[in-house]
């Protein structure tokens, strides 16, 4: 079994000695192997594709000299596996006859290493008979009635496809750096002096990856899908300069809707990739409040949609009626599990309401939690349910920044108050609800006491560091130097607002904006935005809610 993570990768000169060549596509739990052997710098794909290879009983791999990262990798691999065969090809950067030749006596001395390696010999015949095997193209891709959206970038360890399927749309093509046909054409017996440069010919007139000089051909493939495209995912991994260029230049050159999706080859992010993609394809929907049965009105007549909003902090609920009035609301503290504080809340908002649970005509449910509240009608994510809720609180908004327990999330919408745009963070929890509650800690107050406790401030000072864990140790040390708690706490505050400013930058904001989520509360921070912003931000009285608010909003318009 041979590794191989490269499209131009000779597969089938592989083969044709024999070979079984799989192709790594990381997705691991965590960089244990990597991080003893590689630099902290290195990139999650190629500390992935390390992991992976150390797991399983490959007897070698073929890597590309792409990057240093990948470099790198190759010299780990060298150095640990001397009993394997551990090659690195020298990709050509752009594509004419003497790069062609170039790259052909690079996979010849590849197969004849290989060949000496395994004692197996390159067999033409057979050789011939794989590549005609390649020339049939795949079948395009299954378009169904919803949008359609084409992947762009980098390969994904979550598979997009299906995500799409979930949701009511479909994969129009697939330009992933592993994506797209494999057509290769070799001319006839006794038609070529060298068969290692033609084929060297057919591999490099793929669709160009982001390291090629000229990259033209991507341009043209995404335009001949124009108007059969609604949308684009764009895949980067994180550090990776090549396919983050490719994000930018794609938002610079087409005007369809972009999603960004940054991940780090493991498993960690499936949940927030769900998320992004859900919302995209809400998005796309224009609201994504598709029609659903109602159980009908209750005994009064009147119509009751319940809202939920199952959280990482906070599990939030609302009721809305038929008039678009807010009937009832609660809001809870999650507990260790979303099920069992989706129940209380559900109890709890009911008795508000003066309600039964057969009178509500429908349940939407929303938040990171949102699938597994088991008496939901149907789900939504809270993308689309904070636009929908904002807009509810104040017609006016156009950017909404939400800081929960756990994420961070911008949004900004158009005229008519649909999404035009958003932006999450990372897995990270920093300038969250929990990196706060650190900080508080740290400080030996309360979270609610942090806020009113920074108004105070009297002296600037900085906290470079927004790691949870570093920020922590900067705090500690601005203690032993005596310095004041209100000093710190706003430190604390304008890091949070620096590192939120940059997020809203990514999604083209305009005022008016809003705040919400459980942050907004810490007058801290929202004094700190205020000032790093230079606008004021719009909170409604119990900006907690405002996701439950949408999701009952969208599941009232979808009756």
């Amino acid at each position: 079994m041979i590794g191989w993570v490269c499209k131009f990768t000779p597969v089938e000169a592989l083969k044709a000695m024999g070979a079984e060549p799989v192709r790594i596509d990381p997705s691991v739990t965590n960089f244990d192997e990597a991080d003893a052997k590689m630099h902290p710098n290195v990139c999650s794909y190629a500390k992935g594709v390390l992991e992976t290879f150390a797991s399983a009983n490959f007897e070698g791999i073929v890597l590309k000299n792409c990057c240093d990262s990948i470099r790198r990798l190759y010299d780990i691999l060298k150095a640990e596996y001397p009993d394997k065969f551990i090659c690195l090809l020298d990709l050509p950067r752009k594509l004419d006859d003497s790069t062609a030749a170039l790259y052909a006596a690079r996979i010849r001395s590849m197969a004849e290493a290989y060949a000496a390696f395994s004692g197996r010999c390159f067999d033409e015949e057979k050789f011939r008979e794989i590549c005609a095997a390649t020339t049939v193209t795949h079948p395009a891709p299954e378009i169904g009635p919803g949008p359609r959206v084409g992947l762009v970038g980098a390969r994904c360890e979550v598979d997009i496809s299906a995500l799409l399927k979930e949701n009511g749309a479909s994969l129009a093509f697939d330009m992933t750096c592993a994506g797209g046909d494999r057509c290769i054409r070799l001319p006839a017996c006794g038609e070529c002096e060298d068969l290692y440069r033609a084929y060297a010919l057919e591999l490099m007139r793929q669709t160009p990856c982001m390291r090629m000089v000229d990259v033209a051909d991507r341009s043209k493939y995404i335009e001949s899908y124009k108007g059969r495209v609604d949308g684009l995912i764009c895949h980067t991994v994180k550090f990776c300069d090549y396919y983050s260029f490719d994000y930018e230049r794609l938002r610079r050159e087409t005007a369809l809707p972009v999603l960004k999706i940054e991940t780090d080859a493991t498993t960690q992010g499936a949940g927030q990739i769900r998320t992004r993609v859900e919302a995209f394809v809400e998005a796309l929907k224009t609201g994504g409040a598709a029609k659903a049965a109602g159980r009908g009105p209750a005994k009064d007549g009147e119509t009751y949609v319940l809202g939920v909003d199952s959280g990482s902090t906070s599990t939030n609920a609302v009721i809305i009626n038929g008039r678009r009035e807010l009937v009832a609301s609660a809001v809870l503290r999650t507990g260790a599990k979303a099920g069992d504080s989706a129940e209380k809340i559900l109890e709890l908002v009911l008795k508000k309401a003066k309600l039964r649970r057969e009178d509500l005509a429908l349940i939407v449910s929303t938040g990171y939690g949102r699938v597994s509240i088991p008496y939901a009608d149907r789900n939504i994510t809270e993308i689309t349910c904070h636009a929908r809720g904002a807009r509810f609180f104040d017609p006016k908004v156009r950017t909404i920044l939400d800081i929960g327990g756990q994420d961070s999330k911008a949004i900004h919408l158009d005229p008519s108050g649909e999404v035009a745009d958003f932006a999450m963070n990372d897995k990270c929890a920093a300038g969250t609800g929990r990196f706060l509650e650190a900080m508080a800690r740290t400080l030996e107050v309360s979270i609610d006491e942090l806020g009113p406790i920074s108004l105070k401030s009297k002296r600037s000072v900085e906290i470079s560091s927004m790691c949870t864990v570093f920020a922590e140790s900067e705090v500690i040390s601005l203690i032993a130097q005596n310095r004041e708690k209100a000093d710190i706490a706003a430190g604390v505050h304008r890091a949070i607002a620096g590192k939120s400013a940059a997020l809203l930058s990514r999604v083209s904001p305009e005022p008016p904006y809003m705040m919400t989520g459980g942050v907004a509360k810490n007058p801290g921070v929202v004094k700190a935005l205020e000032e790093k912003l230079g606008v004021s931000l719009s909170i409604c009285p119990e900006p907690e809610i405002v996701g439950a608010c949408g999701a009952a909003l969208l599941g009232l318009e979808a009756i």
